[in-house]
């Protein structure tokens, strides 16, 4: 008796390990979030990623935003300009922070789109969008 306790016990142990050591998945990559929304051009979505105040620059405007305001400007950007692609070319992140740099193909134009996110209370947040008319075409 004792020994198939035992043996159930050392089984659940090892079995335990690889969810132990498994990264959350509840919350998705925040990257690949920003990617999937610029391609879709979703910027309510978007914006629930967005810190209180968001530094953007949109074709040499620049200013800092509240999230309301922020998102509103991008639905505007994206009315105007109806993304049919994005490709990510860059990403990366050191400490705290992370960034994601691509191109979209939109039907009037291609955009050079950079974000810059950094961790709050455990969570990735966008602090700043950049988005500059682009000479780069999707390969």
């Amino acid at each position: 008796m004792k020994k198939r306790v035992l043996a159930t016990f050392v089984s659940v142990f090892f079995l335990m390990i690889p969810v132990a050591f498994t990264q959350n998945t509840d919350q998705p990559d925040p990257i690949k979030k920003v990617s999937q929304t610029l391609k879709e051009g979703n910027a309510g979505e978007l914006a629930t990623l967005f810190n209180p105040t968001v530094e953007m620059e949109i074709l040499g405007e620049e200013n800092v935003y509240s999230k309301a305001q922020a998102e509103l400007l991008l639905k505007d950007f994206f009315a105007k300009n109806k993304p049919t692609s994005f490709k990510l070319n860059h990403q990366g992140t050191k400490g705290s922070t992370s960034f994601a740099i691509g191109i979209m193909v939109t039907t009037t134009k291609n955009y050079r789109i950079s974000v810059f996110l950094k961790s709050e209370n455990d969570r990735m947040l966008i602090h700043q969008i950049r988005i500059e008319v682009s000479d780069d075409r999707l390969k």
